[in-house]
């Protein structure tokens, strides 16, 4: 009994310690949820929510989705690169951008499951960003699994042509419980006690501050958005070889066969699909494009854009910049275009009637 009494000593107490500080802390809330009810019943109402808005953005999209008093016209399935596409950009439509950091096609199957089930229908007008990365088997991307129910059961109602084994959702809750009793997240914990960033619910735009948007597109800070020509340009260099998502050769089976039967499926429900591809930054699209190791960035983008031609669909953008006039000073990175000039190409499409 005294062996076992010390091995509990040893080992269950320090445990006890590191979980029990980096739950009550949680400086990165990445293990307590409870905060994402209010603030989706915030956004819901019309206020604007600051703070650190990544976090949890799933979750948080998952419970704003289930509490929209109206079904869109409009709707943005997408990743950072569609975050800051704003409903001024579709003039008299019902807008809602479900767009998430790192989005994958899993999560897209996901919102359209929630969609469904709480309207009984789906938007008229579904914009897609095709990132080329998604195409690839170099970018991974797990948090999707926070919503795996709702991709299972659209998934299973598609009736997919392919050999994917889903995975569960412990893969997620692993990486919970390392960090619950990780001694880095105690570390940063202790550090940065009393200084956490906190939510806030707003009532405006503050250009100092990352904030959501009523309509689910995002607001950044000024400074953010606005780096010197030097800076992005090194932005641009520094993404190209430090990013791995790009770095492909083969447009991976499983991976195109989840975004043909999903867009077969929006066509069946008679959604107008729009594929935007987004561009990279000129300096990152010249490195990329001489990289043997990226030729399959050009490859996606090849296929997305005969895929769009074969199904009479819509498509927006381009990787190559050049290909819509776009310049260096329309980006803040390597990746992502200034608000202005995302939401400018999109008003052009409006105003063409695409989304009539």
């Amino acid at each position: 009994m005294q062996l076992l009494y010390r091995v509990l000593l040893i080992l269950v107490l320090p445990l006890v310690f590191i979980g029990g500080i980096n739950l009550g802390i949680d400086p990165d809330y990445t293990l307590k949820k409870d905060y994402i009810p209010p603030l989706a019943q915030a956004l819901v109402n019309g206020n604007l929510v600051s703070g650190p808005v990544n976090t949890n953005s799933r979750l948080l999209k998952k419970d704003w989705i289930r509490q929209l008093p109206y079904l869109p016209d409009v709707l943005v399935l997408g990743s950072s690169r569609t975050q800051l596409l704003k409903k001024e950009s579709f003039p008299d439509k019902m807008f809602f951008n479900a767009s998430v950091s790192n989005c994958t096609f899993q999560d897209m199957y996901a919102f359209i499951n929630l969609l469904e089930e709480k309207d009984g229908e789906l938007p008229e007008t579904i914009i897609i960003c095709a990132d080329q990365w998604l195409l690839g088997n170099s970018f991974s991307e797990k948090r999707w699994l926070f919503n795996r129910d709702q991709f299972v059961k659209l998934y299973g109602n598609i009736a997919p042509n392919i050999d994917y084994t889903v995975p569960l959702k412990w893969e997620l809750q692993k990486e919970w419980i390392k960090e619950l009793f990780s001694v880095r997240y105690l570390i940063r914990a202790l550090r940065t006690f009393g200084k956490t960033e906190p939510f806030v619910i707003e009532h405006q735009i503050d250009s100092s501050k990352t904030m959501l948007l009523p309509d689910g597109s995002r607001s950044l800070p000024q400074k953010l958005i606005a780096p010197s020509p030097t800076e992005i340009n090194q932005l641009a260099k520094d993404y190209f070889y430090q990013s791995k998502d790009e770095q492909f050769t083969k447009i991976s089976k499983i991976q195109k066969q989840l975004f043909i039967d999903f867009i077969c499926y929006l066509q069946e429900k008679s959604c107008e699909v729009i594929l935007f591809l987004p561009p990279y930054h000129p300096e990152t699209f010249q490195l990329i494009s001489q990289s043997e190791k990226h030729t399959g960035v050009l490859k996606a983008e090849t296929f997305f854009q005969q895929f769009a031609q074969q199904n009479n669909i819509p498509i927006l953008g381009g990787t190559n910049p050049a290909a819509m006039n776009l310049k260096a000073d329309d980006f803040y990175d390597a990746v992502h275009l200034k608000p202005n000039t995302l939401n400018h190409l999109f008003k052009q499409q409006t105003s063409q009637a695409a989304y009539q």
